[in-house]
């Protein structure tokens, strides 16, 4: 809803008097509302451009407005406005039909209470939605925040995958004689590595999984410079999510590099942290070990996150010193509490996190019940004064079920206000509260896929497709395929990002394969009146590490009687940057049978000219994340222009996707982009129907 707490809610009805008694019983519902009454197709489109709308509740039968031409209008205008239907009398064919166009709910008529359920998740999952949005744009800038931190970074940086670097510093690149950080991109790391110490460092070298739990070392070793000169080294290495997927982090400190710079030893067995030093990256990657260590044993675990209640006012009371001494008894008191499994690690001035292992709820919240009741009746001593403390500890359960270290430590923090709520202070809880979800466990992996394996078997996927127009490219007739769940054969909740969420499972190779055999064999039919038509299919991380992939590609092909050339094979950067080797051999064999190959989602890598430089792909088209950037700024516009330069000079076919209005078009046909896709050209359909002689 509106950051005002009004619904701005958009009234289709033909009769005002039962829109009337709509808004009066929200209004007894507790629901403050903006409402305005809509009679037209003209004046809905007006309202929906001028201003964003939380809902759109409409009669069924209307007259004045059919219901059919509210789905479009929202549509073309690409907005997230959930629809609600009121119908005259409960009737499944309309229920059906009414899910088909795309309402969140139809409700029958005088059902109020059914309408206020409604009406509440209508709203939550509109919530979640624009949340999700502002987190990811808040994401990628963060991500491109951290990327020009780790550039400028004086420790010597790397992040490995696979046994390749994906990314080196200045630093780091100059440590092995390199002279910049493009130098290393995608070589292998065993080559930096001694002969002798390769055995020992080979388990860093091997692939990664997402669940596989990787303990954080100090080793050292000798490298090996681009010159073969040995290089004694002491590194750090950790297990880091490098652009959503699993990696290793390399990193040799400063004051290492410093000291080898001066030829002073380095104390190896120096271990100067205090136990209460502010560690957040620590605490990041304790909380995201026990999540992946309780994913993979099925476990469960209990995080506390302790706070210490009035601590500006301690403080201000006996001085920043006095306040680190008193913090560093309280620690003392805690170790003294806890059993040796339990690792605690300062988050921020005033709060800590503690880990659990193998601990279920209650025994969790009794642990941080006790500790409150202890540390309540302790009585610190400073020098010649005393003082007292009081917690407020936060617990949350981290079950095979939780996602980030972030959300389990935002869990937490909700105990913690509800705690200040009940004694109605905000700095003062003096007690414990376990945070329990009102909607329920989030579906796991392994329930994901055998969903999909379930749904594929049924045919309740269906396949679309859509136009890709040339404005400079050659006039040939593309459709990208995509696919889509049934609108009328879900089955019941499916998981948020159901789809995105399959393809990281091994059932995407067999969603692929279907996708294909389906596709061909409509464009086998397609062929006969359009010769011209070409597919771009999209294939999954799982199909690229498939070395089985040719060979079942050239028989599927074979049968239908189409040749490689009639499709074009989609890989998204990510999946190539992640195998990076397999990647080209796979592009290579598709060369070899003179298949066409384009790199999508192109442009969010660090530095994507530099993974493009390394390929040999026919098509390159941009991603979503960096349209939007265009759409919302100058900033973005140039960065796109920047991209297409760069893509021209390496004589690259350009695709832009996601056009939503005629404004783009021109800017694009300035730039020279040879194709273009999006909703303003065509939506997706259930057949190739898009007319290419206008275009031609």
């Amino acid at each position: 809803m509106a950051t005002d707490n009004a619904l701005k809610l958009l009234l289709a009805y033909d009769n005002l008097e039962e829109a009337n008694r709509i808004v009066s019983l929200l209004r007894n519902a507790n629901y403050r509302s903006e409402s305005k009454h809509v009679t037209s197709v003209e004046v809905l489109t007006k309202l929906l451009q001028d201003k964003p709308w939380d809902l759109v509740i409409a009669q069924f039968s209307g007259e004045n407005l059919p219901i059919k031409s509210i789905f479009p209008m929202i549509r073309k205008l690409n907005l997230d406005t959930p629809v609600l239907l009121i119908s005259d009398e409960y009737n499944p064919p309309d229920i059906v039909e009414g899910l088909r166009l795309g309402a969140a709910d139809i409700i029958p008529m005088d059902e109020d209470q059914h309408f206020l359920l409604a009406i509440a998740r209508t709203l939550y999952d509109l919530e979640q939605r624009r949340r999700l949005r502002s987190c990811r744009r808040r994401y990628a800038d963060a991500e491109a925040r951290c990327d020009r931190l780790l550039a400028s970074s004086e420790d010597a940086l790397a992040i490995v995958q696979e046994g390749t670097y994906l990314f080196t510093n200045e630093s780091y690149s100059q440590l092995f004689g390199y002279l910049n950080d493009d130098s290393m991109l995608c070589l292998p790391v065993i080559d930096n590595i001694s002969a002798e110490d390769r055995p020992r460092m080979k388990k860093f070298l091997k692939p990664i999984e997402a669940n596989e739990n990787v303990d954080t070392e100090t080793i050292h070793f000798t490298g090996m410079t681009n010159n073969e000169i040995p290089v004694p080294i002491e590194m750090r290495i950790a297990k880091v999510d490098y652009q959503s997927e699993p990696a290793l982090e390399f990193l040799i400190t400063k004051t290492f590099l410093e000291n080898r710079s001066s030829g002073r030893e380095v104390n190896l067995n120096n271990n100067s942290s205090s136990s209460i030093d502010i560690q957040r990256d620590k605490v990041v990657e304790l909380i995201n070990a026990t999540i992946r260590q309780t994913a993979q044993k099925h476990n469960t675990s209990t995080l506390l996150y302790i706070n210490i209640d009035r601590y500006l006012n301690t403080q201000k009371e006996i001085g920043l010193q006095e306040t680190e001494y008193l913090v560093w008894l309280l620690v003392e008191k805690i170790k003294t509490e806890s059993k040796d499994s339990y690792t605690l690690k300062r988050f921020k001035e005033d709060s800590f996190v503690m880990i659990l292992p193998n601990t279920g709820a209650e025994a969790g919240l009794m642990f941080a019940s006790h500790l409150c009741e202890i540390i309540g009746k302790k009585i610190f001593k400073l020098n010649d004064q005393t003082i007292s403390l009081t917690l407020g500890i936060g617990a949350t359960i981290i079950s095979e079920t939780a996602s980030t270290a972030e959300n389990c430590i935002d869990n937490a923090l909700n105990a913690i206000t509800e705690l200040h709520m009940e004694k109605d202070s905000n700095d003062f809880a003096n007690g414990a509260k376990l945070h329990e979800s009102s909607f329920g466990p989030e579906f796991t992996e392994d329930d994901v896929e055998t969903i999909a394996q379930t749904m594929l078997h049924d045919k309740q996927f269906e396949l679309l497709y859509q136009p890709v127009i040339p404005l400079h490219g050659e006039p040939q007739e593309f459709y990208e395929v995509l696919m889509q769940v049934k609108p009328e054969a879900t089955g019941g909740h499916l998981p948020e990002q159901f789809i995105a969420k399959v393809f990281k499972t091994p059932t995407a190779i067999d969603i692929d394969h279907w996708v294909i055999l389906e596709s061909i064999k409509t464009l086998a039919g397609k062929l006969k009146t359009a010769p011209s038509t070409r597919l771009f299919i999209n294939i999954s991380g799982h199909t690229i590490a498939d070395e089985g992939f040719t060979s079942w590609l050239k028989v599927a092909l074979k049968a239908s009687g189409l040749l490689p050339k009639h499709v074009v094979f989609q890989l998204r950067e990510i999946d190539v940057a992640r195998q990076f080797h397999r990647s080209v051999q796979l592009i290579e064999e598709l060369c070899r049978i003179n298949g066409d190959v384009a790199l999508s989602h192109f442009g969010l890598a660090i530095e994507p000219m530099k993974l493009l430089k390394k390929l040999s792909v026919n098509f390159v088209k941009f991603d979503s994340v960096i349209i939007e950037k265009a759409n919302e700024s100058e900033d973005g516009v140039e960065e796109v222009e920047s991209l297409i330069n760069a893509l021209k000079a390496e004589d690259e076919n350009i695709i832009v996707p996601y056009v939503e209005r005629a404004d783009m078009i021109p800017t694009l046909w300035r730039c020279g982009v040879h194709y273009i896709q999006g909703y303003f050209i065509q939506p997706p359909s259930p057949v190739m129907n898009y007319d290419f002689s206008n275009e031609n």
